[in-house]
């Protein structure tokens, strides 16, 4: 009486195949949602209606795509420059100010931290040398202070 039957196993249904298409809209869609920073060949990127843009000198600079060649600020950080943008077109010009001079600040201690740098192997007095070495602890603290609250602002503003 021992007959060899298999257990009843349910047939598996197939995953319906995903439609592509309608996956890339979506996708394309939410991503313009969250990240509205669109980088172009040049190295600019675009931010709504603000372009920002590299120029003389290596700093960045604010221009709105109506109004052509006048520049709403300039900005030593890529960083900075978007998210001034961002406060621009919300019309936060007392948050744009707060950038501009968080910018300002970190490339000030920056640019001291290099000269420090360059110039600490070159004094051959001690007093001097403490000097140097005690101004360029303290640029480079701040420095690193400042780049942290940026990095921490551009997060906050953008993911």
């Amino acid at each position: 009486m021992t007959s060899k039957t298999r257990p009843y196993k349910p047939k598996k249904k197939s995953a319906p195949k995903p439609d592509i298409e309608k996956l890339t809209d979506s996708f394309d869609i939410s991503f313009k949602n969250i990240m509205p920073i669109v980088p172009l060949p040049d190295g600019s990127v675009t931010y709504k209606d603000y372009i920002i843009k590299e120029g003389k000198g290596k700093l960045w600079y604010i221009y709105t795509k109506r109004t052509g060649p006048d520049s709403h600020g300039e900005f030593n950080l890529k960083s900075c420059a978007i998210v001034a943008a961002k406060a621009l077109s919300k019309m936060q010009l007392e948050r744009f100010n707060e950038i501009k001079m968080m910018d300002s600040k970190y490339w000030s201690h920056y640019s001291t931290t290099l000269v420090c740098q360059h110039n600490l192997n070159k004094t051959k007095d001690y007093e001097h040398y403490l000097i140097m070495l005690n101004k360029l602890e303290h640029s480079k603290h701040m420095a690193d202070l400042y780049k942290e609250q940026i990095s921490r602002l551009f997060r906050w503003s953008f993911v």
